[in-house]
C-alpha cells in the first residue's frame, strides 16, 4: 500500500509516493499559473499514483483548517477558502490530510529528519517567504490552527510591503524575494558592475545570488549576509520567547546550508540575553531539504487513516 503527499507553494510543487516508510517515487514541477489550485493538486498526485493508494496528505502554503482540509488564504497560493480536502477525496475516493506545508515538513523532520530526538523545537521555513512550525513534546502545535507564520511578524515599522498586504513584514528582508530585490538594485545601479557580469543571463533569484556569492564574488557575498544577518534577528525573538533545543532550518533558501545559516547563527549568538550563561539552540539545516514538507504530508495521511 502506498501514500501520496503533496506539497504546494506559490511557485512549484513536489509531489511523493511513499511505501513502508520509503520514498518510492517523487516528481517536482513549476505550477501552471492558469489551473486552479485543486487542478494543480490534482495533477501532483496523478504524476505518483500507482498501485494501492489509500491516502493522500497535502501541506501547502498558507492558513489551513486542518479539521477539514480547507485552505483558507495564502499570500502566495492563488484562491481562498478552497476545500482540498473533500474536492480531493471525491476526485480519488481516498482520506485526504492537509496541513500547512511547514507543519508536515516540521513533522517529518522531527520524525526521521534533522530534529529527531528532540521533543521541543522549531522548523522555520525560508523560501518565497519564512513560514515554520512549532513542536512542544513532540507534537506539532498549532495553536488554532495558524501557529507559526512568523514570516509576518513586524519587522520594520513602516518598511517594505509585503505580499500579505501589510508593510514591514519579516519576510520582507529575509527571504528568496528579498535577497533577489537587493541584487536587483544593485545591477540597476551598476549594470557593467561585477555582480551584474557574475550573474550573466540567469534569471535573478535568491538561488542564484547565493550561488554566485560561494563563487567568491563579494557584492553578492555581501548581499547574503545581509539577508541572513535579518533572518538571525527574527530567530532571535522566536527563540526569547519559545527556548526552543533545536531550531531546523528547511526551505528552498534555506536548504541551501551555511551561506544564509552562518550569519544568521552568528546573530543569534550575539543577541542571546544571558549571553554565555546560558546554552543556545542547535541551528541546523532541514535533513530532508525541499523533499521535507511532501513527505510529512505522506506521513500525516499515513497516521490519520491508522494504517
Amino acid at each position: 500500500m502506498s501514500f501520496i503527499g503533496v506539497d504546494i507553494g506559490g511557485t512549484k510543487a513536489l509531489a511523493v509516493r511513499v511505501e513502508s516508510g520509503e520514498v518510492v517515487a517523487s516528481e517536482r514541477f513549476l505550477l501552471d499559473r492558469a489551473m486552479s489550485t485543486i487542478d494543480s493538486l490534482a495533477v501532483a498526485v496523478e504524476k505518483v499514483a500507482d498501485g494501492d493508494v489509500r491516502a493522500i496528505g497535502v501541506g501547502i502554503a498558507g492558513l489551513v483548517r486542518t479539521a477539514d482540509g480547507q485552505f483558507i488564504w495564502g499570500p502566495h497560493v492563488a484562491g481562498t477558502e478552497i476545500p482540498i480536502g473533500s474536492e480531493l477525496a471525491t476526485r480519488f475516493g481516498v482520506p485526504v490530510a492537509v496541513d500547512n506545508d511547514a507543519n508536515a515538513a516540521a513533522h517529518a523532520e522531527f520524525a526521521i529528519g534533522a530534529g529527531a530526538g528532540y521533543s521541543n523545537g522549531l522548523l522555520v521555513t525560508l523560501g518565497t517567504g519564512i513560514g515554520g512550525a512549532i513542536v512542544a513534546s513532540g507534537e506539532v502545535y498549532r495553536g488554532q490552527g495558524f501557529a507559526g507564520e512568523w514570516g509576518h511578524t513586524s519587522f520594520e515599522q513602516g518598511g517594505i510591503l509585503c505580499d500579505c498586504g501589510r508593510r514591514g513584514c519579516w519576510e520582507t528582508r529575509a527571504s528568496g524575494p528579498a535577497l533577489a530585490r537587493l541584487a536587483r538594485e544593485v545591477v540597476a545601479a551598476n549594470p557593467d558592475g561585477s555582480l551584474a557580469r557574475s550573474l550573466g543571463d540567469r534569471t535573478i533569484t535568491g538561488e542564484s545570488v547565493i550561488a554566485v556569492a560561494d563563487t567568491g564574488e563579494e557584492t553578492a557575498r555581501s548581499l547574503v549576509t545581509e539577508v541572513g544577518q535579518a533572518f538571525g534577528i527574527g530567530l532571535s525573538d522566536l527563540i526569547v520567547v519559545l527556548d526552543p533545543e533545536i531550531v531546523v532550518v528547511g526551505g528552498g533558501l534555506g536548504s541551501v546550508g551555511e551561506s544564509i545559516i552562518a550569519p544568521a547563527r552568528r546573530v543569534v549568538a550575539d543577541s542571546l540575553h544571558g549571553g554565555n550563561l546560558r546554552i543556545a539552540p542547535v541551528i541546523q539545516v532541514a535533513a530532508l531539504g525541499e523533499s521535507a514538507g511532501a513527505v510529512g504530508a505522506a506521513l500525516i495521511a499515513r497516521e490519520r487513516t491508522n494504517v
